[in-house]
């Protein structure tokens, strides 16, 4: 029903009368556990799509629907990646598209340790080592108990 409301008051194209009515009940859902009411929206905000909902030529940034906007800021380290979904914002007086890029996991090599030490921390001791070298250090907890029990009886 939101759908058709979408495209007929604001004679949207229907793929942004898709983002818009997700985007709104995303939002609506989140904040609302009964998930009665009709979702609102109370930011200018608009989810799009890379090429049904908008694409970037020559400078430009073509929202379906006949908007043009020029590009002013582009951060240049991210061009040989492809787009994904972006989000129009207005705020300030100012329309700014924020546009996700899908950036591949790097693959590393499996990670060789050279070697492997334990590490035992006890009350009396703390013992650490490898299969070569074995080392113990004994723990002031002695000392400490000893100090305690003179405190205890002046």
């Amino acid at each position: 029903m939101l759908y058709r409301e979408l495209r007929e008051w604001f004679d949207l194209p229907s793929r942004v009368a898709i983002d818009c009515y997700r985007d709104a009940l995303a939002k609506a859902w989140r904040n609302n556990p009964r998930k009665g009411r009709r979702p609102r929206v109370k930011k200018l905000s608009m989810l799009l799509h890379q090429g049904s909902g908008y694409g970037v030529k020559e400078g430009y940034v073509e929202i379906i629907g006949g908007v043009k906007l020029k590009i002013i800021g582009w951060d240049r380290r991210y061009n040989s990646y492809e787009n994904g979904e972006a989000r129009l914002v207005y705020r300030e007086g100012k329309i700014m598209l924020w546009i996700s890029k899908r950036v591949p996991k790097l693959e590393l090599e499996p990670y060789q340790p050279r070697d492997v030490i334990a590490v035992d921390i006890n009350e009396r001791k703390i013992v650490y080592g490898d299969h070569v070298i074995n080392g113990e250090r004994d723990t002031e907890i002695d000392e400490a108990h000893r100090w305690k029990k003179l405190a205890e009886d002046l």
